[in-house]
């Protein structure tokens, strides 16, 4: 039964279902405090499967549309499904929730910004590591942020999990570029993405914070669409190639980020940069499954080098019980047991 429960299929469903009902009581918050990271840190496994899988489509749909405005689309699309489902929810929050939640939006304006004219100037396999090195910025942020480390065995999971992406990434003769340069930003932007949404989660209604988010990066980037590139032509546009963005909103966007700001809330920090960061891997995988990569052995030691990093942050809070080092228990920054609004 222990097996079933934390499947990512399952505690992906059971988190967002439990976190719509209610943000300040339920199944979650009744849980003890390992099986909550548990289930935070299966959906995050999840989730980093269906941001994998958005490489391929999104490369296809640059065919059809330019990149500020197939990211407009894809989050004006998003934002009209989050609206349409939970505006209600947006007048329990109060001036600074929203300015906070702008301010997330913003940053993940900026990161998208990063990561398109990044791959201008690169390659996706290399934007892909250097992007993931955000694994091992979460941990010296945290310090900076926190004044205290987080737990030495998740960040040793850090280390290991970048130690993997990179050698999955390597190529001999690899140079450091512009494009290289922003696909850097991108990683310091992710990284603080994921410190923001971890501790707003947990101080407002996680399902607000994420409608917030993605509306206002919605109006950055079309504002800047409109600045930089003229409109498209919408007649153009395949039949096929919207029901990619309707995949693209509703698979890569809307589930993935609603299920990452409910899930940072009982995860920490470290624990959801690690897990995250799959999205790379997982979207290899799937690459070589429909026949665009090839599998070889280096990306087989990447991949166990990553699994090890994975496993030894999912044993963190055991780990720590049975070698008794300080803190077994786990804090989460800003987390408060009866819910946002406690």
């Amino acid at each position: 039964m222990e097996i079933i429960s934390y499947s990512p299929l399952y505690t992906t469903a059971f988190l967002v279902v439990c976190c719509i009902r209610t943000t300040t009581e339920g199944s979650v918050l009744e849980l003890d405090e390992r099986k909550r990271v548990l289930l935070a840190d299966g959906a995050m496994f999840t989730i980093a499967i269906f941001w994998g899988s958005g490489f391929g489509v999104t490369s296809w749909l640059l065919g059809f549309l330019s990149p500020m405005w197939l990211l407009t689309a894809r989050f004006l699309l998003s934002s009209a499904i989050l609206l349409a489902l939970f505006r209600k929810r947006l007048r329990f929050l109060g001036r600074r929730d929203i300015l906070l939640g702008c301010f997330l939006g913003f940053l993940l304006f900026l990161t998208f910004v990063a990561h398109i004219i990044g791959l201008v100037f690169t390659t996706a396999g290399k934007q892909s590591f250097i992007a993931s090195s955000n694994v091992v910025m979460v941990p010296f942020l945290f310090a900076l942020f926190y004044r205290r480390w987080p737990s030495i065995i998740a960040t040793v999971g850090a280390f290991l999990t970048t130690a993997g992406l990179l050698v999955m990434a390597f190529t001999p003769g690899m140079s450091f570029n512009f494009g290289d340069f922003l696909s850097l930003v991108l990683a310091f932007g992710i990284a603080l993405h994921v410190l923001a949404v971890g501790n707003l989660s947990r101080r407002m209604d996680p399902i607000a914070l994420t409608v917030v988010q993605l509306a206002s990066a919605t109006v950055f980037l079309l504002a800047s669409a409109i600045a930089f590139e003229p409109f498209p032509d919408v007649r153009a546009i395949a039949p096929a190639a919207l029901l990619g963005l309707v995949y693209v909103a509703v698979f890569v966007t809307v589930i993935p980020f609603l299920v990452q700001t409910v899930a940072q809330r009982f995860s920490p920090e470290v624990h959801a940069a690690i897990l995250l960061s799959l999205e790379g891997p997982f979207g290899y995988v799937i690459a070589v499954m429909i026949g665009q990569e090839v599998l070889n052995s280096q990306v087989v030691l990447g991949g166990v080098i990553i699994l090890l990093g994975v496993i030894l942050a999912e044993c963190d809070t055991f780990l720590r019980k049975a070698l008794h080092l300080p803190g077994a228990d786990v804090h989460l920054p800003g987390f408060r047991e009866g819910g946002p609004d406690a």
